[in-house]
């Protein structure tokens, strides 16, 4: 948690104060949830930023994501298709269905929301 001078539970912060979690193929700033800056047991709320020419590991989760791009362009597969997308741009992706990331030239940045008590390993 993340407490003010006064001792209380901050409910605002700025990313800049989060730390970066590295991976192989990216970095992550995990704002809420398990692993977050503010530590929530139902919500998962950070930043992501795939390197340029990754290919993430493709995966599932049990519970729905919802993604924003913050900057950049990239490819997302989502259940065998491959879409383009791009700055300004929301993508659902449903419970149980496998999806990946794939840069090109250019590395990408996403807002990840997404439900549950979940813990990134990979």
């Amino acid at each position: 948690m993340f407490f003010n001078s006064e001792g209380k539970v901050e409910l605002i912060f700025n990313q800049k104060i989060i730390k970066k979690k590295n991976f192989d193929d990216r970095w992550v700033k995990f704002a809420f949830g398990p692993q977050g800056f503010l530590k929530t047991e139902n919500l998962n709320l950070g930043i992501v930023n795939f390197k340029k020419s990754s290919t993430a590991l493709n995966h599932s989760h049990d519970v729905e994501e919802a993604l924003y791009v913050l900057s950049g362009k990239a490819q997302v597969k989502i259940a065998g298709k491959i879409l383009n997308i791009n700055k300004n741009d929301f993508i659902y992706i449903p419970a149980h269905t496998d999806h990946q990331v794939i840069t090109g030239e250019k590395s990408i940045k996403i807002l990840f929301i997404f439900g549950g008590a979940i813990t990134i390993t990979h």
